[in-house]
């Protein structure tokens, strides 16, 4: 046979060979379509009349993996606009589908209008107690209590009625009806009252608590009375025991004036010092104040308060704290009070007292080799810390290389491979309906099939089905797995660079380098263009839609709606803009513009340092807000890993690490 021939008869048999998975493709997106047509059409039904718009379901959608889903969105209609239900119809698809995810929206919204309806035998049928909200829960005692049999012992209806009740959060207004009846039998009694109240009291519920006592004796329950009274109003009633002197204190609820030093702490940390040495000159020797809230725990939550405060009695504080009392994040915070103070000394005295496993974690190794380089710029041990550091993986491996004047690679450590199963996955049911949910462009249905496909999965299963999302391009359900396999570093898996036409272009436009729209884009929808967050930010960089048309405006760009931020050109393109805006307001100090986009300008402002310039990375590390500070240092992370993803380079993080300036944090707090 001649090459041509040779060439010819492998495209023409690759073409025959093909011809049924082209077909079966094509039929997929044909049914695909018909399903999110009508899906859609259910959404936006305007009125029950409208009902009739979905169509009826072809024969290829009816054998479809998410017609469920199309069966319980079109059973859950009438529910939208208070018509009756088909009550039969949906018993059967409950039967049928038990708690899959497809029937569980269905199930909440029937439960909750067979609750109105009084429904109580067929509501207690299909109630699910791992699903039931505390409405829910509420709902079911009263259907116990309307459907209990004369003569039918009361215990298991007293025992649902108590595991509801004994909570110290408030109950919702469907559990009143239960409760009366509950009184009324004597069930709920002014010790269990006492028993709540407490609770209620531990959760700082002070309305909750003073409810309850109403129905104890006015004698009773003295020490959560003035429990109670502490939550009122704490600055009072501490000076008012201060005052009473050690009988006072000793009477007390140790465990409420932990508490409400702790509160006050927050709040005013420095009035709190002066009120709390107070308290303890009154108490007298030895004082009479038991754990949770010894003199020196109470010092250690002042001191805690101070510093997330950033107030310069932070460092007076905690050396007030006993070390018997010291726990882990007094250890954290105490050095990283001396960092914002500048005493380098004392940020090596404290290192030293961390426990090990403590100490060893990278955070503070790192912080140990810089508090060794100021002791001594030639310190072989600082030096043998950052090599040991810029070895691995991780924000404080960025910075190790920084410090030693390095550019940093990440080293990637590839995640196994195995075809076999993935296949095997993904012939799973339950994967199928995942990735098809998410080629429908129904994201959060897709990651709740996918946490149920997850829950059985081995390790090496875990893996594959990481990869196997990959394949959708459904990087969200890759993250979930390749997390829960503890996969960190297979840069190929994790940090793909999807929409790449449009984020190149916005960088363009903004002048904001690429890989750290990348980086904001990953950390915040993890890719997914159809993200909504719980506060209505939309898309891939979670605009808010009138940040969205505040940027457009400023930059001449079209007003957006709502649907045009899923648009990935037009989400990362106001994005990208906003990016700018915000580097403008904070002087280029990128570690700014995160802490903004996170938490806002406003607390941005109060962690500004007092006079002079402060190094990157000891502002980071005083954040106060947990989620922001960790949000801060995984951007820097994923902009390096992205930035060495398109360029094959190590990367330098001096344009990610400038010095945090007064004015750079004032003029960004001050802008419009």
């Amino acid at each position: 046979m001649s090459p041509i021939a040779r060439v010819l008869g492998l495209s023409l048999g690759w073409l025959l060979a093909s011809m049924p998975a082209l077909a079966q493709d094509d039929r997929d997106a044909a049914v695909r379509a018909e399903f999110m047509q009508q899906i859609d059409a259910l959404d936006a039904m305007p009125s029950p009349q409208a009902g009739s718009a979905t169509g009826v379901a072809s024969e290829a959608l009816r054998q479809y993996v998410l017609y469920p889903y199309l069966e319980a969105q079109r059973l859950r209609a009438p529910l939208r606009f208070g018509l009756p239900a088909d009550d039969a119809a949906i018993a059967a698809l409950l039967l049928r589908d038990g708690d899959a995810p497809s029937a569980r929206d269905l199930r909440r919204d029937w439960l909750r209008d067979l609750a109105r309806r009084r429904s109580s035998a067929l509501f207690l049928q299909h109630y699910s107690e791992p699903r039931a909200d505390a409405g829910l829960r509420c709902e079911r005692l009263n259907a116990l209590f309307a459907t209990q049999a004369a003569g039918t012992p009361d215990e298991p209806l007293r025992k649902a009625v108590l595991d509801v009740w004994m909570t110290g959060a408030q109950l919702p207004d469907a559990c009143v009806a239960a409760f009366d009846q509950a009184r009324t039998r004597g069930w709920l009694t002014p010790t269990l009252n006492q028993q709540r109240a407490r609770l209620a009291l531990e959760a700082g519920n002070a309305d909750l608590a003073e409810f309850l006592l109403r129905s104890v004796p006015a004698d009773a329950a003295p020490t959560l009375r003035a429990w109670a009274a502490l939550l009122r109003n704490p600055e009072r009633e501490l000076d008012a025991l201060t005052a009473a002197g050690p009988a006072a204190l000793a009477a007390q609820a140790p465990e409420a004036l932990a508490a409400v030093i702790s509160k006050l702490g927050r709040r005013d940390p420095a009035g709190t010092a002066t009120r709390l040495d107070r308290l303890v000159a009154a108490c007298g020797t030895p004082c009479p104040l038991a754990s949770p809230a010894t003199p020196g725990e109470l010092r250690r939550e002042v001191a805690l308060g101070a510093a997330w405060s950033r107030l310069p009695i932070t460092v007076a504080a905690f050396k007030q704290v006993d070390e018997a009392v010291v726990d882990e994040r007094a250890h954290e915070w105490r050095v990283r009070a001396a960092l914002w103070a500048g005493d380098w000394t004392l940020a090596q005295r404290w290192l030293a007292a961390m426990p090990p496993a403590l100490a060893e974690q990278p955070r503070w190794r790192y912080w140990r080799a810089r508090a060794e380089a100021r002791q001594d710029a030639g310190n072989a041990l600082s030096r043998s810390l950052y090599q040991a550091l810029a070895a691995e993986n991780g924000f404080y491996s960025v910075l190790a290389a920084h410090q030693l004047g390095q550019p940093y690679a990440p080293t990637p450590i590839a995640a196994a491979r195995d075809a076999t199963l993935q296949q095997q996955l993904a012939s799973r049911p339950g994967m199928q309906r995942a990735r098809e949910l998410w080629r429908a462009g129904r994201n959060a249905w897709s990651s709740l099939e996918w946490g149920e496909e997850l829950k059985s999965l081995s390790r090496d299963e875990l893996i594959q089905a990481a990869r196997l999302a990959q394949t959708w391009g459904a990087q969200a359900q890759t993250v979930t797995a390749a997390s829960k396999a503890q996969v960190f570093d297979d840069f190929e898996l994790l940090y793909p660079r999807p929409f790449e036409r449009d984020v190149d272009a916005a960088a363009r436009l903004s002048g904001v380098p690429s890989n750290w729209i990348y980086a904001v884009m990953r950390q915040e929808s993890l890719y997914d263009p159809r993200a909504r967050s719980r506060a209505d930010a939309l898309g891939l960089l979670q605009m808010l839609l009138g940040t969205a048309r505040d940027t457009a405006r400023r930059q001449q760009q079209p007003l957006p709606g709502a649907d045009d931020l899923f648009d990935p050109s037009i989400n990362t393109r106001l994005g990208a803009l906003h990016l700018r805006e915000l580097l403008q307001r904070y002087d280029q100090r990128f570690v700014l513009v995160l802490g903004a986009y996170n938490a806002g300008p406003k607390p941005v402002a109060r962690w500004q340092p007092s006079a002079a310039a402060l190094d990157a990375d000891v502002w980071i590390e005083n954040v106060p807000y947990n989620e922001t500070r960790s949000y801060i240092q995984r951007v820097i992370w994923h902009s390096v890993v992205f930035g060495w993803r398109g360029d094959g380079q190590p990367q330098r993080a001096g344009a990610l690490l400038k010095p945090i300036t007064p004015a750079a944090v004032a003029s960004g707090a001050d802008a419009r």
